[in-house]
């Protein structure tokens, strides 16, 4: 996947894909996919949350340069592994775009109860 995209959901889904998380996409973003009418600025996803994943999922923040939103004390405090080990929404800023990571939907479904559901 190219992700020399101008659209920052794309970069975001490239440097995912490049760095092997596993995620599913949800919210505006899987509408867009879906062929919905819709427009979205942010990229919302559920990942895996085995320590592998979170590792992986970790890299890739860093690269982003990953923090909290928002942000009003301009403090850019960035997720923690444990974070995302959680079942907390994580709402991050990024040099590419906005990322919101769900560790787990309503009802407390995570990646691994979703994943039969996917397309």
């Amino acid at each position: 996947m190219d992700d020399s995209s101008d659209e920052p959901i794309i970069r975001l889904l490239a440097m995912l894909h490049r760095n092997n998380v596993d995620c599913i996409i949800v919210g505006g973003a899987a509408a867009v996919l879906a062929g919905a009418p819709v427009v979205t600025r942010d990229l919302d996803i559920v990942h895996q949350q085995t320590p592998e994943n979170i590792e992986r999922l970790m890299t890739v923040l860093s690269e982003l340069g990953a923090y909290f939103r928002p942000d009003p004390g301009r403090r850019r405090i960035p997720p923690r592994a444990s974070d995302l080990a959680g079942n907390d929404q994580l709402n991050l800023a990024t040099n590419t775009g906005e990322l919101d990571i769900l560790c787990r939907l309503s009802g407390g479904h995570g990646c691994d109860e979703l994943l039969p559901h996917t397309v």
